[in-house]
């Protein structure tokens, strides 16, 4: 057991060092989609259509309970006891009439919104991975007090960019190339061209000399000679 959870506690850390990682606000992306406004505008309608009628049903059952308070002093036994069935049965009934409308308004809503979080789903993997990102995390509900800028980057505004405007390219973290200096290849090249006219200079001048020093040599064997 203890093994296990060492495990799982290092989980988080190889992920780290995989590489950088991405964060957004899920929320904050999901209501900038145009289609999550009229999503909410149904599912609001259908909510309140589900409350009235929750409502009208608490309204009835009230009524069935007053009734009986007030004539069950004067009801007969066997009366009395069929009014009680009656009564916890329109109880049971109502209960369970408003946790199915709870259950077909939840899969309502799920149903309403799943185009919006298929939509947020398709953006955050491609951002991720033109990014090159390790992996996402979502910062709602305050889960994540801090996050290292140098490990973690901020892709909120890229995925919402990436849902409003599909064609455009995502934003890159590879930093640009420095242009090269050309100045300074300029006086490197200068350097060497001057170089090359002195060594070129100086075999001049050493040739120059050899022959002068041959042409002397020449001279003094002829005086021999004589």
């Amino acid at each position: 057991m203890r093994k296990l959870l060492f495990f799982l506690l290092l989980l988080p850390l190889a992920a780290m060092a995989q590489g950088k990682f991405g964060y957004f606000s899920y929320s904050e992306v999901l209501k900038s989609i145009p289609q999550y406004k009229k999503s909410t505008e149904s599912y609001n309608k259908l909510k309140q259509r589900c409350n009235d009628e929750i409502e009208r049903n608490k309204l009835e059952l009230t009524r069935n309970y007053v009734a009986f308070l007030n004539g069950q002093r004067d009801f007969p036994e066997p009366i009395l006891r069929k009014r009680q069935k009656e009564l916890q049965q329109l109880v049971d009934n109502s209960v369970a009439f408003r946790d199915q409308l709870k259950a077909w308004l939840l899969h309502a809503k799920d149903s309403l919104y799943a185009p919006c979080h298929n939509i947020v789903d398709q953006a955050l993997v491609r951002v991720c991975s033109e990014m090159q990102l390790s992996y996402a995390v979502d910062t709602d509900n305050s889960v994540y007090r801090y996050i290292n800028p140098a490990m973690g980057e901020d892709i909120t505004q890229d995925i919402i960019a990436a849902i409003l405007n599909p064609e455009a390219p995502v934003r890159s973290l590879v930093k640009p190339e420095e242009p090269a200096n050309v100045a300074g290849d300029e006086n490197v090249e200068q350097i060497e061209t001057g170089n090359s006219e002195e060594k070129s200079e100086t075999s001049e001048a050493e040739t120059a000399g050899e022959v002068t020093a041959a042409e002397n040599n020449g001279e003094v064997t002829e005086t021999i000679k004589e």
